[in-house]
């Protein structure tokens, strides 16, 4: 599945993804992306700007990235972006750190199952997954959802 997304950022940039616990409404949406537009705006490593960028992906994912070619993210640049998407999970009551959920694609609709039922959907070879493992946007762009042997979670089946 080809995601046109972040065009302005080369294939390598660093991502990370942040699964919700449940889906967000368009309301939560509008809020989350402004809120990260801000805090993005004044994102950085030791006092350096970092060219990063942040959206509500879908109604489960938020995605975070960086060109770390240019600057490097730190330790700490990388905490404060987690503490912002838990300050906003506390906003919103959503959990934007969930490991129980498995977000899949079947029969075209996104949607979410509980971990302890993934294997029971592994035989249906159509549905697609949602890895939050991968790590640069070449692969959100190109890989983005994936068939279930091509994931993190191809270790399950």
């Amino acid at each position: 599945m080809k995601n046109n997304v972040f065009t302005d950022f080369p294939d390598d940039s660093r991502v990370w993804l942040y699964q919700t616990n449940r889906p967000l409404v368009d309301e939560e949406v509008k809020l989350i992306n402004n809120k990260l537009s801000s805090f993005i705006k004044e994102w950085a490593a030791h006092g350096n700007q970092l060219w990063g960028n942040a959206l509500v992906l879908n109604p489960y994912f938020v995605v975070v990235i960086v060109n770390d070619k240019l600057t490097p993210p730190s330790g700490c640049s990388i905490d404060a972006s987690v503490h912002k998407l838990k300050e906003i999970g506390q906003l919103l009551d959503v959990d934007f750190f969930t490991r129980m959920k498995v977000t899949i694609k079947k029969e075209g609709a996104v949607e979410q199952i509980d971990f302890n039922d993934f294997k029971s959907i592994t035989a249906d070879g159509n549905i697609l997954v949602y890895d939050p493992l991968i790590g640069n946007l070449g692969d959100l762009r190109n890989e983005w959802p994936m068939k279930i042997e091509n994931s993190s979670f191809s270790v399950l089946v």
